[in-house]
């Protein structure tokens, strides 16, 4: 929290381990997994935000696991969150969403526009393709998302959404060659 960065360097596995299902601690799939990310600042508000929630719902971190504590996504148990436990929360709240939109199309006669099934995966993906769209370098997203080879991220993620999103890049590439264009035009002229 101080230097304002997630160090990735291990990830927590729950599954049976033979003795047991449980947690322990593993290392990512690939060397390409292990990174660095700086914080945003809303990222950083957020963590202190959960630690507030956790604090005033009265939940401590009760586990140490292989050496690590102090986890700040916690179960009621004060146990760390399992990846099911946060894909449950995101069907939960769509499946609100999705009941109160019915409610709401029936009263303004009209068809219901219901959200998919989306989960914790579903956001990385989105989180991904956004930061594409938005021109982030193809090698620092490599990086941020962790994968070892950028063709992943190129084909697996970064996906393009249609007509649109062709038209906005061939209108973004074409100012960009004007605006070259006007550049050495000008000098010329001086």
């Amino acid at each position: 929290m101080e230097n304002r960065e997630l160090s990735i360097d291990h990830q927590l596995i729950y599954k049976d381990w033979g003795d047991g299902y449980g947690f322990r601690v593993s290392t990512p799939k690939t060397k390409a997994g292990v990174r660095i990310i700086p914080f945003t600042e809303s990222v950083y508000k957020a963590f202190l935000e959960q630690k507030k929630i956790n604090f005033m719902l009265g939940r401590r971190s009760i586990e140490e696991i292989d050496g690590y504590s102090d986890f700040i996504f916690l179960a009621k148990t004060g146990r760390p969150l399992m990846p099911s436990a946060v894909n449950n929360v995101i069907y939960n709240v769509v499946d609100k969403y999705n009941k109160e939109e019915v409610i709401r199309a029936k009263k303004e006669h009209r068809k219901a526009e219901l959200l998919p099934r989306i989960s914790a995966h579903n956001l990385r993906h989105t989180a991904c393709i956004n930061m594409a769209r938005q021109g982030m370098n193809i090698k620092v997203l490599q990086y941020l998302m962790g994968h070892a080879h950028s063709d992943v991220t190129m084909d697996v993620y970064n996906h393009i959404a249609g007509r649109e999103d062709v038209r906005e890049e061939v209108e973004r590439y074409s100012l960009a060659v004007s605006t070259v264009l006007c550049s050495l035009l000008a000098e010329k002229m001086v």
